[in-house]
């Protein structure tokens, strides 16, 4: 059974306290607070630059006003993203990881950042931004809450705006019930330690591609491009999808 996402929220807390870097970006050899600051911003930039390199090509005509950073955890991308856009807002569901990431804020009043421990994006009106951007996130949500937040994306983003996301592309598949003795040892303790986040862990979950693009259309919006490259071969094949309200 995915996390509810209060369980998310407890554990990010958790991670924000103890290696909040190595929780947003966890390459090889960066645990245990290795990240040097400059590097960790410094792939932001690059990530960022990259995207945005993208979404030129594919809408020229995109705003640059108000950009929504979406899962944004210690500010990695919201930094890179003010350097295109007039205003930034991060959002995220960790408050601790919030804490942080106003501390390594270098754009003043540009960059705002806010708690949002909702199944939606309520807090924020229709066509509220000219890009929604959201990486490495939706992935450690449950189905069911990734499914709203994709819809919540092209319902905030601005006629003309785009929407930027990725999401690890598998099958989603119903764990199968086990008394195997140490199977059910193991999912009792997986349950305490997701209640109480003694040692915080990050789940992996997938949306079909096909559901993606199904979700996007109901959501009054259509996909303008896909990379399906990311991972390929490998347990977690993602996709990055760039979408825009029809």
């Amino acid at each position: 059974m995915a996390m509810r996402l209060w369980q998310v929220r407890r554990h990010l807390d958790s991670f924000a306290r103890k290696d909040p870097f190595w929780a947003v970006l966890t390459t090889d050899g960066k645990e245990a607070n290795r990240w040097k600051i400059e590097e960790f911003f410094a792939s932001g930039l690059n990530e960022v630059d990259a995207a945005l390199a993208k979404v030129r090509v594919r809408l020229p005509t995109m705003d640059r006003r108000h950009a929504l950073d979406f899962g944004c955890g210690v500010g990695r991308i919201s930094q890179a993203l003010a350097r295109h856009f007039d205003h930034v807002t991060g959002v995220d569901i960790s408050a601790e990881m919030l804490v942080q990431a106003r501390h390594h804020n270098r754009h003043g009043d540009r960059v705002d950042y806010q708690h949002n421990a909702a199944e939606h994006l309520g807090r924020f009106a229709d066509g509220t931004f000219d890009l929604v951007f959201s990486v490495i996130t939706l992935q450690h949500l449950a189905p069911e809450y990734s499914r709203r937040y994709i819809a919540e994306f092209l319902r905030i983003c601005a006629p003309g705006g785009a929407v930027y996301f990725q999401l690890t592309a598998g099958t989603v598949r119903p764990a199968r019930r086990s008394w195997y003795p140490p199977t059910v040892a193991k999912n009792i303790w997986r349950r305490i330690n997701a209640y109480l986040a003694l040692y915080p862990t990050m789940e992996m979950n997938s949306l079909p591609r096909a559901e993606v693009e199904a979700i996007v259309r109901a959501a009054g919006g259509e996909i303008v491009w896909v990379d399906d490259s990311h991972g390929a071969g490998t347990a977690f094949e993602s996709c990055v999808y760039l979408a825009r309200r029809a």
